[in-house]
């Protein structure tokens, strides 16, 4: 496995390798915020909904990277995982009851 001073914290940009790195489910509860609660997620998706709602949010794993995606509609993406949970999180927390702007 090829990793990167940034899979460890010492700044720079994390290798994709280095995703393997993270506690994926610990993370995307982590990142769920207002009324989002993490739902699932597999070795290439990781999911958030509003519970009794229809209102999902989406980060698939593609070729180039990671990409969040609500209603079908991609919203942005990221290189890696970290960057990518992390945008998701900016994206609840931007939206917490689940509205589109």
């Amino acid at each position: 496995m090829n990793t990167t001073l940034g899979d460890f914290g010492a700044g720079g940009r994390r290798s994709p390798a280095g995703d393997q790195l993270l506690n994926t489910k610990e993370r995307a509860i982590d990142a769920a915020t207002g009324e989002w609660q993490y739902q699932a997620h597999t070795s290439n998706t990781v999911g958030w909904h509003i519970p009794e709602t229809p209102k999902t949010l989406l980060l698939k794993q593609k070729p180039s990277g990671w990409q969040l995606v609500r209603a079908n509609k991609p919203i942005g993406s990221r290189d890696t995982l970290a960057e990518a949970l992390d945008l998701a999180e900016q994206y609840m927390a931007d939206r917490p009851e689940g509205r589109r702007r």
